[in-house]
């Protein structure tokens, strides 16, 4: 009774390990969806379960490795293949699909491997962690290298990325000192050959969990230092990083590039580190991103004013006291743009010397403030320290009809003012980012379909979003020439700057614009949202010109989303509802042009929404093949039935061809425990009473032979000994495959 209760106990206690054993991998996974465009990111956390639960019930090597080798073909073939699974026609082009990613990894030209590739590999990382988890917890009792290294992990993530990790720090140290205390209980219970209960567990795990929640608990709530560097990371950094301002970061004096807000944009590139200073609190209605001003003189290394900016904000200079009208023109006056009044409020928590403001501010009040206007690039200059200020500004809603009939060619020649300032290219821009830009808009037909066929270009053509080995321009290279064609790995600069330049190149006034994100939010009091920013949210985005509309923002940066909302009033449209975009994709669907979209650009939509429309339609697909779907499920579970059942015969060989060319006498002690599983399959299971010397002559009587004494007692004198004598396990592998070979007969 007693030893009854003890394995089930123990069946418990590492049903209780794997689940936070999957709990430490998930934190691996959880910034997936906030670092890259992975989406899905449910279908890995169902594969790690899977692959645990295969685990815990000690299934078969082979029935565990098929089932989660069926499990990652499904869901590959459902994400990224049209064709339903039972057809099978996916089968030619997934194994053409994955031959062709094989010959890339070997050629080391990973930046091309195929999403449905990067997901294989997830998969099978996450294969080899599910069995690094079952090896560490239930064989070597012991975790603390993972726990360490899932630390460094998020945390490194933390100081380098977006990613925040105050929630992901706190859960991890709580699972891993509940791992490594239940781990120590069980090492010390097999050291001392005490009797693993339910009231010792318990006397152990009560304090263990009290300790360990309770220090979470407290190092949470008190009160904490502030740190004595702004960032670590640049003593970190040694004085060789070079390049120009990134995500319009700024350099300090020790030569490390910190993102946040500088004025000198003239050389981008380079990597630079994160800084998680707040800059300001905002109080909003609606989330926006914040301007800080444009520059429209690409130079090919990166941002400079033109003299027709510089001189606008010489004749039309303003100092605004305490607040008042803002002289930027964001919309042009009409019924093209349906505007609703909001208001915002900035607080600041340091000294920050630039205005803070929507696309489409009007107004701004502000106690004790001094601000000059330089309406040459829309910037505004405060004259000593701002504590907080409100602005008033509209938020537009822009007329798809206007947007997709606008004649930019007109516009054009009777505004050369627009045209020298925004359409302006650096004569030494090579051929081949116009011609880029040529083919990328060739199957649209109004100027709104291009602007927005070139927003989405880089998250369907391999592009990487990464703040680190972006790469600097050199010589007569060009930054957009070389983001385009050569490294497709950058940040926003790269991907705004880049957008820019293909606009212009083919006519369509547009202009670089810098600030902040809207940040992250923080609590919502009423109708007010708050959300605080730092310098991790700075950012440059691209604005537009469409005539009788204005100024309008597009996001061409994976990762972020910059919404704006259209009215749906073009005519013959069957639906005039408004219609608000949210998202990227979403704005793919919703801004159509009334003419009827070529077919090579609908197959370029982005694979969001093929994936969400493949899953909804499994049911149906199900429906209408249960018979086919029934065979299938029935066939695998008869395959799954007798390859389990016949294992001793396939599984003798499969020993043999592994110990085949395994040389040194280590090899023995393991060849010997193998062959006492397969003489336990092959119904010869060795009871606990006996002793291996009797059990031997048991095996040897049965196969009339001396094999398994020999074998044994060999065995035994590793066991006395520790060792074996050099060129032994040559002598006696011979023996031991003969006896194998036995256990299929």
């Amino acid at each position: 009774m007693s030893s009854s209760f003890s394995k089930k106990h123990i069946t418990i206690s590492n049903f209780l390990l794997y689940i936070l054993g999957f709990l430490l991998i998930w934190e691996w996974l959880r910034p997936l969806e906030a670092l890259t465009n992975t989406e899905n990111v449910i279908v890995f956390n169902l594969f790690l379960a899977l692959s645990l639960l295969l685990a815990f019930f000690r299934a078969p090597s082979l029935l565990s490795g098929t089932l989660k080798t069926v499990y990652i073909i499904f869901v590959l073939q459902s994400l990224y293949f049209e064709e339903s699974f039972l057809t099978f026609q996916w089968i030619q082009p997934f194994v053409t699909e994955f031959i062709d990613n094989l010959v890339l990894v070997f050629d080391t030209n990973w930046s091309e491997m195929t999403n449905m590739f990067k997901s294989c590999l997830c998969f099978i990382l996450l294969w080899l962690m599910a069995y690094l988890i079952d090896y560490w917890l239930i064989k070597r009792r012991k975790i603390f290298t993972f726990f360490l290294l899932t630390i460094i992990y998020i945390t490194v993530l933390d100081t380098f990325t977006i990613y925040s990790a105050t929630s992901a720090i706190i859960r991890t140290v709580i699972i891993g000192f509940t791992v490594m205390g239940m781990l120590t209980f069980f090492r010390l219970n097999d050291k001392e050959g005490s009797e693993n209960n339910h009231r010792s567990t318990i006397k152990w795990m009560i304090p263990l969990l009290v300790f360990v929640i309770g220090s979470a608990g407290i190092g949470y709530l008190l009160p904490k230092a502030d740190p004595i560097w702004p960032d670590p990371v640049p003593f970190i950094q040694t004085m060789g990083n070079k390049g120009g301002e990134n995500e319009g970061g700024s350099t300090g004096e020790d030569g490390v590039h910190r993102v946040g807000y500088s004025v000198d944009d003239s050389r981008l590139g380079g990597d630079f580190i994160g800084d998680s200073s707040m800059v300001f609190v905002a109080e909003v209605e609606e989330p926006h991103y914040w301007k800080v001003e444009t520059k429209d003189t690409y130079t090919g290394k990166g941002w400079v004013q033109s003299e027709e900016s510089l001189q606008l904000s010489r004749d039309n200079f303003e100092v605004l006291d305490h607040g008042g009208e803002i002289p930027f023109i964001s919309f042009v006056d009409g019924e093209n743009v349906k505007r609703t009044e909001s208001q915002s409020t900035v607080q600041f928590t340091n000294g920050f010397s630039y205005f803070l403001y929507p696309l489409g501010v009007k107004e701004m009040t502000a106690a004790n403030s001094y601000m000059e206007i330089e309406s040459g690039n829309e910037r505004g200059v405060f004259n000593g320290y701002v504590e907080s200020y409100s602005v008033t500004y509209d938020i537009p809603e822009y007329s798809l009809d206007a947007l997709t009939t606008a004649d930019m060619e007109a516009f054009v020649m009777d505004n050369p003012a627009i045209a020298n300032r925004y359409l302006q290219l650096p004569d030494s821009l090579p051929q081949r980012v116009k011609d880029l830009a040529v083919d990328i808009t060739k199957n649209d037909e109004n100027v709104f379909a291009k602007v927005r066929s070139i927003e989405t270009y880089f998250s369907s053509n391999g592009f990487v979003y990464s703040q680190s080995n972006v790469a600097i321009p050199n010589g007569e290279e060009d930054y957009v020439d070389q983001f385009l064609f050569e490294t497709k790995l950058g940040y926003c600069d790269n991907y705004s700057t880049s957008m820019v330049t293909l606009l212009r190149s083919i006519g369509i006034p547009s202009r670089w614009v810098k600030g902040f994100t809207e940040g992250d939010f923080v609590e919502t009091d009423g109708e007010i949202r708050r959300y605080e920013v730092t310098n991790n949210n700075a950012h440059s985005w691209v604005e537009v010109y469409f005539p009788e509309v204005g100024w309008v923002s597009f996001e061409p940066t994976q990762g972020f989303s910059n919404a704006n909302t259209y009215m749906n009033d073009i005519e013959n449209q069957s639906n005039s509802n408004n219609t608000e975009s949210e998202t990227p994709d979403a704005q793919e669907q919703q801004q159509e042009t009334p003419e009827n979209k070529p077919e090579e650009q609908e197959q370029t939509l982005e694979p969001t929404s093929q994936t969400t429309e493949g899953w909804s339609n499994y049911p149906a697909v199900v429906k209408g093949n249960w018979q086919w779907v029934a065979f299938v499920l029935a066939l695998i579970g008869l395959l799954g039935v007798a390859i389990y059942k016949f294992r001793y015969k396939w599984l003798s060989y499969y020993y043999i061809w592994k110990f085949k060319h395994a040389t040194g006498e280590n090899n023995f002690p393991k060849a010997y425990i193998v062959l006492l599983h397969l003489l336990e399959i092959a119904g010869l299971k060795k009871k606990e009473e006996v002793t291996l010397r009797e059990y031997a002559k048991q095996i040897d009587h049965i196969y009339s032979s001396d094999e398994m004494s020999l074998l044994t007692a060999k065995y035994e004198e590793y066991l006395y000994k520790g060792q074996l004598q050099k060129g032994s396990w040559e002598d006696l592998r011979e023996l031991w495959e003969n006896l194998i070979k036995k256990t299929t007969a």
